[in-house]
């Protein structure tokens, strides 16, 4: 009986608790979720100032309706349960 660690599609674990290879997986993979949508909101914002459809003063102003408000709270719950879930995928052999 083996005792060595590995996730899902054979790859090794990293730590001899799979609760901190869990931790890792969530954390590179919040890491990565953040990363991406930072780049694309900044990317967002620079084309409309820059082609005059908005001002940064407008930008700034900015308050969602409740009907967008209700859409990014499931937006957020999903990330949150996404990123939760990439921890999971960490089995023993």
């Amino acid at each position: 009986m083996s005792s060595k660690k590995t996730v899902k599609a054979g790859r090794p674990a990293f730590f001899s608790d799979p609760d901190i290879d869990r931790l890792l997986a969530v954390t590179v993979r919040l890491m990565t979720e953040h990363s991406v949508l930072t780049e694309r909101v900044k990317t967002l914002e620079s084309l409309l100032i820059e082609s005059g459809v908005i001002n940064q003063e407008a930008l700034d102003a900015f308050e969602p309706s409740e009907a967008q408000e209700a859409e990014w709270g499931q937006d957020r719950f999903q990330l949150i349960k996404d990123v939760l879930e990439s921890g999971a995928n960490i089995t023993k052999q």
